[in-house]
């Protein structure tokens, strides 16, 4: 399967890379980074569709309990298009999908 992130994912995640190495260290980042990795490699196995994201027609799956990775997959492409941070504010989150 073919991974395609989005303009606005691409933005979270240098926004999540900011946080950690400001906050944490580059060990947190780059186990972020296994996880999201894993998460997708879950995806990708084909076995499991997760649970849709709100009224949208996106899922979500956790990727760690602060952040959570929005997609869609169409014709054997995944589509990241949102990695949330959880402590965010849900309805900011949920509008930025609309």
């Amino acid at each position: 399967m073919k991974v395609k992130f989005s303009d606005e994912s691409l933005l979270d995640l240098r926004n999540i890379e900011d946080y950690l190495l400001e906050n944490w260290n580059t060990k947190i980042y780059e186990d972020f980074l296994t996880k999201l990795d894993e998460t997708i490699k879950i995806i990708c196995g084909g076995n499991v569709v997760f649970q849709k994201y709100e009224n949208t027609v996106y899922h979500k799956i956790l990727i760690t309990k602060h952040n959570t990775l929005i997609y869609s997959i169409d014709h054997d492409v995944l589509k990241i298009v949102k990695i949330l941070q959880n402590f965010q504010n849900p309805d900011d989150n949920y509008d930025s999908l609309k």
